[in-house]
């Protein structure tokens, strides 16, 4: 018997210690929400008191009215007026005497209206509201938006990222390679603690900027009580956007330049002329020397022309075979060699041009699935 009065009073003290603990606890979270109600997030104030009312919290006769009353205060705040009303009653019905003198820091005329109506409807016996009045909280969610399709400078360019998490909470972004997401190359989170935008500079932990292709956008929030959101993800795909670039003129054509050598022929008039004078003479000489009968019977015969003819051709030929000389144009060629330095000068500014403006050429930011 005594052993098992032992045992018994082993049982008690635990259970003991387990309330107390269990109450040490709810009321942190009390603590808790009434910080946040002076920080005016009624949604994370509601959170923490969900947690303290719940059935299984361990709190006791006095934390439970504390809880409903400063839910009460949350809802009101929130602008739900029917929740309100609801808390305190449940409040009441647990301390007909409770009073809320203390707790005016806020729309002090609103709260002792609707906290002094529903002490009323108490003291008249009008009919309870079923318990528990606290609903299990809204799942945290975290919206995203971001442009379909935007073109970013290079310097101080930005992309836009707005988040608007359901209730108040930290809400964060991580960005990372599509094909290595666990390595995040640019994180941001929002230090309101609500809905606002952060804006990527398109450049990673080094400083420099990101090389183009697919990368993953991640956001999530996280509240005051430790709760997460879902992460929500999107994908962009990030190129250069087209240069304005300048083409290269075409070669210069051959009828640009000036000849830069002259020929100097060698050929004489004067074997041509003698050549001509030959073959005269030969067809003439035998007249010319009073023997015509040299050329008796031959009349018919072109011999003494054919012998005449062929002297001719050979001085023809003789002038036509003379020599020639190839003497340079200094001033031409300097001017062409000019010209294609001017040319060769014109291209290469073309070139440095085209790739400098290929380099600073802006970013085109699309997201997959917009508009193409």
């Amino acid at each position: 018997m005594r052993l098992q009065n032992a045992l018994i009073g082993l049982l008690l003290v635990a259970a003991h210690a387990r309330a107390a603990r269990a109450q040490g606890d709810v009321a942190t979270l009390i603590t808790a929400a009434r910080s946040q109600l002076d920080q005016f997030n009624p949604d994370s104030a509601s959170a923490y008191l969900e947690r303290a009312l719940a059935p299984n919290s361990g709190a006791s006769r006095e934390q439970r009215v504390r809880a409903y009353v400063l839910y009460g205060i949350a809802q009101l705040t929130a602008k739900n007026v029917s929740a309100a009303r609801l808390a305190f009653r449940q409040a009441l019905q647990i301390n007909p005497g409770e009073r809320v003198d203390s707790l005016e820091f806020l729309e002090p005329e609103d709260l002792l209206r609707e906290f002094n109506s529903e002490r009323l409807a108490a003291a008249s016996g009008a009919e309870a509201a079923p318990a528990p009045v606290v609903a299990a909280a809204a799942p945290l969610t975290v919206q995203m938006a971001l442009p379909e399709d935007t073109i970013l400078p290079l310097t101080d360019g930005r992309l836009p990222i707005l988040l608007a998490p359901s209730r108040t909470a930290r809400a964060s972004v991580a960005i990372a390679p599509a094909g290595a997401p666990s390595v995040p190359v640019w994180t941001d989170t929002l230090a309101s603690g609500a809905a606002g935008a952060l804006g990527w500079d398109l450049r990673g932990r080094d400083g420099a900027l990101v090389p183009p292709g697919r990368y993953r956008i991640s956001a999530t929030a996280v509240d005051t009580t430790g709760v997460s959101a879902p992460t929500v993800t999107r994908v962009v795909v990030i190129a250069r956007a087209p240069a304005d670039t300048q083409a290269l003129p075409p070669p210069l054509p051959r009828s640009a330049f000036l000849p830069e050598f002259a020929s100097v022929s060698h050929r004489s008039a004067s074997g041509l002329l003698v050549g001509a004078g030959l073959g005269a003479a030969v067809a003439l000489l035998p007249s010319a020397l009073g023997r015509p009968e040299l050329n008796k019977g031959l009349a018919s015969d072109g011999t003494a022309y054919l012998v005449a003819g062929s002297v001719t051709v050979a001085g023809v030929i003789a002038f036509l075979a003379g020599g020639s000389e190839r003497h340079p144009l200094p001033e031409n060629a300097q001017r062409n060699a000019a010209l294609r330095e001017q040319d060769a000068a014109s291209r290469a500014a073309i070139v440095e041009a085209n790739a400098r403006v290929k380099a600073n050429a802006p970013l085109r930011v699309r997201l997959e699935g917009g508009r193409p």
